[in-house]
């Protein structure tokens, strides 16, 4: 599959596209697919942490401190990987597996492509192209679109009318939030 076509796809399941499904390889295969994304959106992320570490060094006029690679892979991988078990359980007791799989799908493109736009905007910061208060306000907006992102999935995708996708998609917020400070306050 053509990665730039689940960009694509990605603006077709957000928006009133009525094909979107043609974007996506909704196939088991495409699953592993998408997870092998969500994996790789790793790099990206990491991109972020350290353009803040080198934004904060640059305030403190300190050193550059890599953050460690262990604990950001499980606290991120946490994060990540929350949403697919979410989604299962919550398919399985309000009955919607068949919708499962491209829910996934479909949301694992969309927090790809997140990534790799805030992880490019670090990756200008760390160039010094562009100003870390710009490339901040993406990943803000990328974190805070991604609420709107699981509730338009949630309804489009999986099948829930608005209030329970609405109450789904912030229980998959909150879960992965959950994950992201336990895994800190270790």
């Amino acid at each position: 599959m053509n990665p730039f076509k689940s960009l694509l796809g990605t603006f077709a399941v957000l928006g009133t596209w009525p094909d979107w499904e043609s974007y996506f390889d909704l196939s088991r295969k495409g699953l592993k697919v998408s997870f092998i994304c969500l994996a790789g959106s790793l790099l990206p992320l990491w991109m972020v942490a350290q353009g803040i570490q080198i934004e904060r060094a640059r305030v403190l006029d300190a050193e550059v401190a890599s953050p460690q690679l262990l604990p950001f892979v499980i606290t991120v991988g946490l994060w990540l990987f929350s949403f697919p078990a979410m989604a299962y359980l919550i398919a399985m007791i309000l009955e919607k597996m068949d919708r499962t799989r491209p829910w996934i799908i479909t949301r694992n493109w969309a927090v790809f492509w997140l990534s790799v736009l805030t992880g490019a905007c670090f990756g200008l910061v760390a160039l010094d192209i562009l100003p870390f208060a710009a490339a901040n306000g993406v990943a803000f907006s990328a974190y805070l679109g991604l609420l709107a992102i699981d509730i338009r999935l949630t309804q489009k995708v999986a099948g829930f009318n608005w209030g329970t996708a609405i109450l789904i998609a912030c229980v998959i917020v909150a879960v992965g939030l959950t994950f992201v400070q336990l895994s800190i306050s270790r």
